[in-house]
């Protein structure tokens, strides 16, 4: 589509930006968290963005549409560390088992780490006080 003079006079720089794919509405994230060492992972990845976020907002020499556009791109580097994280996920992706248990639950990868012995943890009863 192409625009008339008029049009790219009142373009801002944010819809610019958008046209020209260097930014999008919104961003998402994908954390892993179904081990322990997710956890510790987890925490050092959004403090490191979190750090990194408040420099680009104290930043004096960006324009808002460049802090945006930085910003996001803080968030797709910690969404491409959250993907490396180690366990890696066992199920492959798209796959779904469904199955009603008493409701709909996906069980797919649930075998493969009922079979890790690094998530074997002893039973632990809550404790019992009596009331007197």
């Amino acid at each position: 589509m192409r625009l008339t003079r008029k049009q790219k006079l009142n373009m801002n720089p944010t819809v610019a930006a958008m046209r020209q794919g260097l930014m999008n509405y919104k961003r998402r994230m994908e954390v892993p968290m179904w081990h322990r060492d997710h956890l510790r992972h987890a925490i050092t990845v959004l403090e490191d963005m979190t750090d990194e976020l408040k420099r680009i907002d104290g930043s004096n020499s960006l324009r808002d549409v460049d802090k945006c556009i930085y910003a996001q791109g803080v968030i797709v580097s910690a969404n491409k560390r959250f993907a490396a994280a180690r366990p890696h996920d066992p199920r492959s992706r798209g796959a779904e088992r469904l199955v009603y248990d008493p409701h709909l639950i996906d069980t797919n990868g649930h075998d493969e780490l009922r079979a890790r012995e690094d998530l074997k943890e002893p039973r632990q009863r809550p404790d019992v006080r009596s009331e007197t």
